[in-house]
């Protein structure tokens, strides 16, 4: 929706330069939001079963009452799906074709903010509500995978390069906050990798903070590793398998960057500056892991801290298919036998 408005604002301003219109004033998302509904906590408004609401339609609001000629040329920008790729297109057509996107895709848009919002809202409240005696919030996601690379190395290096699977977890315990971080040489980003890095997770719980009691995981709705019915099988065993309580909140698409993406960002430009700019040699992903974990506690003695700014554990490949074999594997059969989980999409 940000890319079309932006085409139409370039319209409305070349008008405005050209004389055809009597002003350029630059229209925002959260300004026509707040012009469509009357209540921005209200789901109703966001779905058009609001009577309080105005009546006039996206279209209406954009020309405000203007004389704009349908059939001007103007061009916009729109992220479209080609041979199964997204990739972002630059459109051409008339100032109808526009606003019937716009139109088209406004009532979508105005759905997903009010969930954003409100999921965001709610995060923030159980945030709040977290102690130490009670129960954590673990924002949990994976970071795109860092390629090692070697300072001058062969032309032919380029196409033997290894990675490094990155997991980042970042911690809310009442007022207190850690950063977490699980490397492993296991590249495969599925539901047994998630649960060996909730055991890494569950211990490093109960061994710094004994009283808590739940784990509220909270992620993206990704359904390769997070939103699926094996992970929901297993967050019915969490009790079984941790010996810790746990529920899961999986927010909506758009909720931007969060604590994970800075975690990752972290470790992977230190790592890469380092390799770029010194002599030193990260050939395999256990490198990286005692390269990484060595610098972040070398940072907080530095900084006299008592802890890391980012706790970093390593998973080996072989733990993770050993828990496949052991249980998890059985347990999806089983899942698969009886069919899915009731009431889970």
């Amino acid at each position: 929706m940000d890319l079309l408005l932006k085409g139409w604002n370039n319209y409305c301003q070349k008008c405005a330069n050209a004389g055809s219109l009597s002003t350029g004033v630059k229209v925002n998302m959260k300004d026509l939001i707040t012009q469509m509904v009357c209540t921005i906590s209200n789901e109703k408004c966001f779905i058009g079963e609001c009577d309080k609401c105005p009546t006039e339609s996206i279209t209406d609001i954009l020309t405000d009452n203007n004389m704009i000629d349908l059939d001007d040329e103007c061009s916009w920008n729109l992220w479209k799906k080609v041979n199964n790729k997204f990739d972002l297109q630059q459109m051409s057509g008339s100032t109808d074709s526009l606003l019937t996107e716009i139109e088209e895709r406004w009532s979508p848009f105005l759905l997903h903010t009010h969930i954003n919002r409100e999921q965001r809202e709610y995060i923030k409240e159980l945030r709040c509500q977290s102690t130490e005696k009670t129960f954590v919030v673990a924002q949990i996601d994976f970071s795109m995978n860092y390629t090692l690379v070697r300072q001058r190395e062969v032309q032919q290096g380029f196409f033997s390069q290894h990675q490094v699977t990155l997991f980042t977890i970042h911690l809310t315990i009442g007022k207190e906050q850690r950063n977490l971080a699980v490397i492993s040489d296991y590249m495969e980003h599925t539901t047994v990798f998630v649960h060996c890095v909730q055991k890494i997770l569950t211990q490093f719980i109960k061994k710094n903070f004994p009283l808590v009691k739940k784990v509220n995981y909270v992620s993206d709705g990704a359904c390769a590793h997070f939103k699926n019915n094996a992970s929901i099988l297993n967050l019915i065993h969490h009790k079984i398998d941790f010996d810790l309580d746990a529920c899961w909140t999986f927010t909506a698409t758009g909720h931007g960057k969060g604590a994970g993406d800075g975690i990752g960002a972290v470790l992977k430009s230190t790592a890469r500056r380092v390799t770029r700019s010194k002599n030193i040699l990260m050939s395999n992903t256990k490198d990286f892991y005692e390269f990484t974990q060595k610098q972040q506690l070398e940072t907080a003695r530095r900084s006299n801290k008592d802890i890391p700014g980012v706790h970093v554990f390593f998973l080996e490949s072989d733990e993770v298919e050993e828990a496949k074999k052991s249980y998890l594997q059985a347990r999806s059969e089983k899942l698969r036998a009886t069919g899915t989980i009731q009431g889970i999409r």
